[in-house]
């Protein structure tokens, strides 16, 4: 640009149009090459969204970093977790195993007792008699419920040997 202004200069003091001219045009191709470097560093120039972007990546890197940290933080939240309820599931099963134990160690300690009182008992129904005495027994009793007829047996008059079986006031008394 200054070149040009020189030219200009000196075509004005040494009246030569044509240098004057020349350098008039020079100085407008200079001035609009730097208008064009300029208009191309304003469209090309993206140093400012790189930035942006870099940042907006590195915050996005900082967040994977910081979900997956949390999610590893997470699973052995739950391995803990497991770990205590494993823990806890087996010392219940220790006192289960201890209080089974104990049941049945009382168990066999009052078993004898049970097995002594019941022979006493035994004895002494046997000394009064109890076992001796005939067992009576009836037939069981049908409820009729409204709108039934009353059931009746098949073939028990065909077979004698039934009339042994029952009850005493229910057989009925033959006379020869």
């Amino acid at each position: 640009m200054t070149f040009s202004a020189g030219v200009v200069a000196y075509g004005i003091f040494d009246s030569n149009v044509s240098a004057a001219t020349g350098g008039g045009f020079v100085a407008l191709a200079a001035a609009a090459m730097m208008g064009l470097a300029k208009m191309r560093v304003w469209a090309v120039d993206t140093s400012a969204e790189r930035r942006q972007l870099e940042e907006a990546l590195q915050a996005a890197r900082d967040e994977r970093i910081r979900y997956v940290a949390l999610g590893v933080a997470q699973q052995e939240e739950h391995r803990r977790c497991v770990r205590d309820l494993e823990a806890e599931r087996a010392g219940h099963q220790r006192q289960l195993a201890a209080a089974k134990a104990a049941l049945e160690e009382q168990f066999e300690a009052d078993r004898e007792d049970l097995i002594v009182n019941a022979t006493n008992a035994a004895v002494a129904l046997a000394k009064t008699g109890f076992f001796d005495r005939p067992i009576e027994t009836s037939e069981a009793k049908i409820l009729r419920l409204p709108g039934q007829q009353q059931p009746v047996r098949e073939g028990a008059a065909a077979h004698p040997a039934d009339e042994a079986t029952q009850p005493v006031r229910e057989r009925e008394v033959r006379h020869p």
